[in-house]
């Protein structure tokens, strides 16, 4: 995957890659490159997480420093 996800795109790919591995009609090759995509996309999703709640965190501690 050369191109960034945002958040949104890369949760709407993992869920193709689920319904396609349920349907259960791809082949073991396939399957293994989606398995790889999709925890490379997990772990994107995760990074970004972290990353915005760390903002959230300061944007928090900023406000209660104001008080």
């Amino acid at each position: 995957m050369s191109k960034s996800l945002s958040y949104q795109e890369a949760m709407d790919r993992i869920t193709e890659i689920v319904a396609n591995i349920e349907r259960e009609d791809i082949g073991i090759d396939e399957l293994s490159t989606l398995v790889k995509e999709a925890t490379t996309l997990i772990n994107s999703c995760q990074q970004k997480l972290r990353q915005t709640e760390a903002e959230i965190q300061v944007s928090m501690d900023s406000l209660n420093q104001n008080d």
